[in-house]
């Protein structure tokens, strides 16, 4: 259904702005949420005729066996609250007395390496008629753990099995097992095989080639956005078009976002949403539900150099280097001393001595307190520094009592997770950045098992603003809550300029926050994101032209004086007169360049 919009609302909600005329640029694709498959749409990824279970598990791009070249395989990792994870297929039917052969291959690269307690394998159940699993009938391999090698595909095989009476189906699983916060890493599996008597294969998708349809709520049912936790798209009421987003409150946060575009200092942006709280499920307690503008750091890869492991020499202090060129447009350089620890590490690392060097500046170290010699020690706290650590499973702090390379103090790390500490630096693009450090396993506690430590590197361009959040529920004005009109649509609205110096990705943000509430929903619909400084024109696809496309719009936007705007009409509001009208037209017309 259509709703209808309040124009009245929405003019009051923008800022006062001088009488000039305004060149803009939309930066929001499908805002309408018109476009996209909706729940159980078909998901990348999901491997189509596999049943996933866990949280932590997906089809994936990221490394393939078969066929040949880029493809996908299934890939799964740990967490800190469940157990296992995974994907099964039920083949069938299959008959007492068959003779079954079952394989698949595991995978594991050597920068995701599974650590930790995990370990990846194979299953198959026979089943009777009615899915239970016979007494006796469920048998597993698994080959893939912590102390398996990196970047090799290793097979996993059971059979051949003959079917036990009753048998009437089959369950073959790709499966990851790990105690609960000691895993790390990722596993892949692929070419999953089941012969029965020696015949062809009888799994469909066997290599998880074919993308399949998300089981309910999908993270790309809408398309051109990224859903998490309760969302989808929905056809119970509309702003504009036919469907709109829904959110729930099943989860703390949930939402959809878009990245747009990089903005730099000076752009000028103005996001606009409508919310519709439904009187029969209207929002409660302490929710909130808004847009959001989100930053990103448009940043190139980290490098590293983890060089040192089990295998270095204790009580000596080993020097750890990492020599590179700071690339196109970063001007921020985070010097990382870190620790990679995992389920299959103990001991500890003491680091020290760390130095910075910039091509501009040779020989001067860029780090303050290089040697962790000030700070009041605990947790952040080393003077200049900003330590990181994984709650309860590792930690990093200064350490003034033990081992120093350069005065009285080092940085000690432990534990069977990531921990470090890290420094921020000016840069210039182009020129070269040393980095070195000097690193020690006591004989006390020696540094064992698969764990790693050195120094990185992590790049910023420019400077990254502070997100715009959500704030009070019918006070802010991209903001509304319980105590909102329900069944009409609301207007939201955020305005804002890019800082100096700054430069980074936007991103646009539909959020609820669930708060106390346990019922409750909101629709989103007819979203829009305009630069309203950055094109000389209007460009409302995005595509950086004013063409035959941007002048169809502007023709199903014109209404004369005093019209009312429209969804997707701001960006040829010229006057910003809430209309479009022979001004904005007048406008439009000399800037028409075509496609560029």
């Amino acid at each position: 259904m259509r709703g209808q919009r309040s124009i009245a609302a929405a003019a009051a909600l923008m800022l006062a702005l001088p009488l000039v005329l305004f060149a803009r640029q939309n930066i929001l694709k499908n805002g309408s949420m018109e476009r996209g498959g909706g729940p159980n749409s078909i998901d990348p990824f999901v491997p189509a005729n596999w049943t996933e279970f866990g949280i932590n598990v997906e089809r994936s791009a990221q490394y393939n066996l078969t066929p040949p070249g880029d493809g996908h395989a299934l890939k799964a990792f740990g967490d800190g609250t469940s157990n296992t994870s995974g994907a099964f297929q039920e083949v069938s039917p299959v008959s007492p007395g068959q003779s079954l052969d079952v394989s698949v291959m595991l995978f594991t690269p050597a920068n995701d390496k599974l650590g930790g307690s995990g370990s990846a394998g194979l299953v198959l159940e026979f089943l009777n008629q009615f899915g239970g699993t016979i007494a006796g009938g469920r048998f597993e391999t698994y080959v893939l753990d912590a102390s398996s090698p990196a970047d090799t595909w290793i097979q996993a095989a059971l059979g051949p099995l003959v079917a036990p009476a009753n048998t009437a189906k089959v369950r073959v699983s790709c499966k990851l097992n790990w105690t609960p916060g000691d895993v790390s890493g990722a596993v892949w599996w692929d070419d999953a095989q089941l012969s029965i008597n020696g015949g062809a294969n009888q799994l469909l998708n066997a290599d998880f080639e074919t993308a399949g349809n998300s089981p309910g709520q999908s993270s790309v049912g809408i398309d051109d956005w990224v859903g998490f936790n309760d969302q989808e798209k929905s056809s119970d009421v509309a702003e504009h078009g036919t469907s709109s987003l829904k959110l729930g409150v099943r989860e703390a946060y949930s939402g959809l976002y878009q990245d747009t575009r990089t903005l730099n200092a000076g752009d000028h942006l103005v996001m606009l949403a409508f919310g519709y709280i439904p009187s029969t499920d209207p929002l409660v307690g302490t929710t909130r539900a808004g847009i959001k503008l989100e930053f990103v750091a448009p940043t190139p890869p980290a490098e590293e150099n983890l060089a040192f492991d089990e295998n270095d020499p204790t009580d000596t202090w080993v020097l750890v280097e990492l020599d590179t060129t700071v690339p196109a447009d970063v001007t921020i350089a985070r010097v990382v001393m870190v620790y990679a620890g995992n389920g299959q590490t103990s001991g500890a690392v003491y680091f020290d001595s760390a130095f910075a060097e910039r091509g501009s500046a040779p020989g001067a170290n860029q780090l303050a307190n290089d040697s962790f010699e000030f700070g009041s020690g605990g947790a952040n706290g080393i003077d200049d520094w900003t330590e990181f650590w994984s709650e309860g499973a590792s930690q990093a702090r200064q350490d003034c009592f033990f081992v120093a390379e350069d005065g009285l103090c080092s940085v000690r790390a432990t534990g069977t997770a990531v921990a470090g500490i890290y420094q921020e630096i000016s840069v210039t693009p182009g020129e070269s950045l040393s980095i070195r450090a000097r690193l020690l396993s006591h004989t006390f506690e020696p540094l064992a098992g698969t764990g790693r430590a050195g120094v990185k590197v992590e790049w910023f361009r420019g400077g990254v603003p502070d997100d715009v959040d959500i704030g009070v529920p019918n006070s802010s004005p991209n903001t509304i809550g319980p105590g909102a009109a329900t069944n009409t649509w609301l207007p939201m609205m955020i305005d804002y300029t890019m800082p100096d110096g700054s430069s980074a990705l936007a991103r646009f943000t539909n959020i609820i926050e669930k708060g106390t509430a346990m019922t409750g929903r909101v629709y989103f619909d007819s979203c829009e994101a305009v630069v309203l400084n950055r094109f000389d024109g209007a460009d409302s696809d995005g595509d950086d032209d004013q063409d035959l496309l941007d002048y169809a719009e502007l023709q199903r936007c014109f209404n004369g004086s005093g019209g009312g705007l429209d969804w997707g009409c701001m960006v040829f509001d010229s006057d910003d007169d809430d209309d479009i009208d022979q001004t904005d037209s007048n406008f439009f017309f000399p800037r028409f360049i075509g496609p560029q």
